[in-house]
């Protein structure tokens, strides 16, 4: 059996590189003021994780951690679940019932996929961070909530608010505080020691033998474009442990257009080192030095 871990890696943002440890770093500074904060990032790439260890850093790590997706749905679903309801508000409301922001008293509120809330959600969080009130549906009486809200959206908030699609007013009230994630792509040297950590992990949960990882398949891993980030390696291992091999998806895959595609970024960022280069984009030296050298006689051919 392989050797367990204490901690799922999957609840901890690991990595080396310089920008996870400038996310850390940001985390770590933003946990102690108790001011909202917003998490951009692409799906997969850890915003919920960011966001519980945001709050088991803050001052309120012993009240609860509340999680509220506010992807669309409709409107009467949406509103119970983030302000609850009376009973006989709407169809199906069988009993009083609280919802997510009184859940979340004196602790944290994460906003799933804020980006997709409905106007009329967004006119009761532009309340609820206004003047920390609300009621609840079919009834009149105002509670009062202490709420920290730190929310997550895949895309760009700014820009929605530029297609008038959310609320300018509730984009400045709940802060410029901004965590962004990045892609896997972005911190491809990360990717050996997520692959170590995930592996232990998942081995110790299926109680079971790893396989061996060859160089070439952890080269593919590295290389691998990664549309779905963590999550989507994660998965990905989990298919390893169970059959023994990779994904058939990313065993063909030979990475080549990823890496040749960012080599001269990479290599920008490095500051011109070729070692670190070759180390971030998952290939050789020798393969480095052999495309910069055809791309070079390309431009004087």
């Amino acid at each position: 059996m392989c050797p367990g871990l204490a901690v799922d890696p999957e609840s901890v943002l690991f990595g080396a590189s310089l920008v996870m440890q400038r996310v850390r770093d940001q985390i770590a500074t933003l946990a102690a003021l108790d001011w909202h904060v917003r998490i951009e990032g692409p799906s997969g790439s850890g915003k919920s994780v960011a966001a519980r260890l945001l709050h088991g850093l803050s001052p309120r790590a012993q009240a609860p951690f509340v999680v509220c997706s506010v992807a669309m749905l409709p409107d009467n679903a949406e509103l119970a679940e983030l302000v609850g309801h009376r009973r006989g508000a709407f169809t199906g409301a069988v009993e009083d019932r609280a919802g997510k922001v009184e859940d979340a008293h004196t602790g944290t509120l994460f906003l799933e996929e804020l980006g997709t809330a409905s106007s009329r959600t967004q006119e009761i969080l532009l309340q609820l961070v206004d003047e920390r009130t609300f009621s609840r549906m079919g009834e009149n009486r105002v509670r009062s909530v202490d709420v920290r809200f730190v929310s997550a959206t895949n895309e760009r908030l700014e820009t929605l608010v530029g297609q008038g699609r959310f609320r300018a007013d509730l984009f400045y009230r709940l802060g410029l505080l901004l965590i962004q994630m990045p892609a896997l792509t972005e911190h491809r040297e990360d990717i050996p020691d997520l692959v170590d950590r995930l592996l232990a992990h998942q081995c110790r949960q299926a109680g079971v033998a790893l396989p061996p990882l060859t160089h070439e398949a952890l080269e593919r891993l590295v290389a691998f474009s990664w549309p779905g980030n963590v999550r989507q390696l994660s998965s990905a291992l989990q298919y390893f442990v169970a059959f023994g091999r990779l994904p058939d998806s990313i065993a063909r895959s030979r990475g080549e257009a990823d890496w040749r595609d960012q080599m001269t970024e990479v290599l920008g960022r490095c500051g011109g080192n070729k070692a670190a280069t070759a180390r971030v984009l998952g290939v050789s030296r020798t393969t480095l030095h052999r495309e910069l050298t055809r791309r070079r006689d390309l431009h004087t051919g």
